[in-house]
């Protein structure tokens, strides 16, 4: 089999590449492009639920939260019950720009996908994200006996 991690690192890095392109009018980029939709489907979500959805390290999440929050997109406020966690709400630019990343995601997904047939798009969906899976539990039972 020729390179898992050759294709998904190609892949990746041209996702990235689109992304960043499109992205950038609105000041955002393809590592912050995540988060505007989740936190204006969950305003006041926890950052620690953040890092957890998106299977990244606390320091990246605080990283990109502090960028998005300088650039105006949402507002931290402390969790009343938990003082070391923050709650996240999205601004109403968050809310305005919400629409337009999700249709650049959108936009890349079908293009890149466009000769698949839809049996196929989901076919492929859910073999990488079973592979994806594998590799968060590996990477997690790795912690484990480290």
């Amino acid at each position: 089999m020729e390179g898992l991690v050759k294709w998904l690192s190609i892949g990746d890095r041209y996702t990235k590449m689109y992304l960043d392109r499109c992205l950038a009018p609105l000041g955002l980029n393809s590592s912050q492009h995540m988060y505007i939709p989740r936190i204006c489907d969950e305003p006041g979500i926890a950052q620690d639920r953040l890092a957890r959805l998106f299977r990244l390290h606390p320091s990246n999440v605080t990283r990109s939260l502090a960028a998005l929050e300088k650039a105006g997109y949402l507002y931290r406020e402390k969790d009343p019950e938990d003082k070391r966690t923050s709650r996240i709400y999205p601004t109403e630019k968050a809310r305005e720009a919400r629409p337009l990343v999700r249709q650049i995601v959108d936009r890349w997904q079908d293009l890149v996908l466009e000769p698949f047939t839809p049996e196929e798009r989901e076919q492929l969906v859910s073999l990488l994200r079973r592979a994806a899976e594998r590799a968060v539990a590996l990477a997690e039972e790795r912690e484990m006996t480290e």
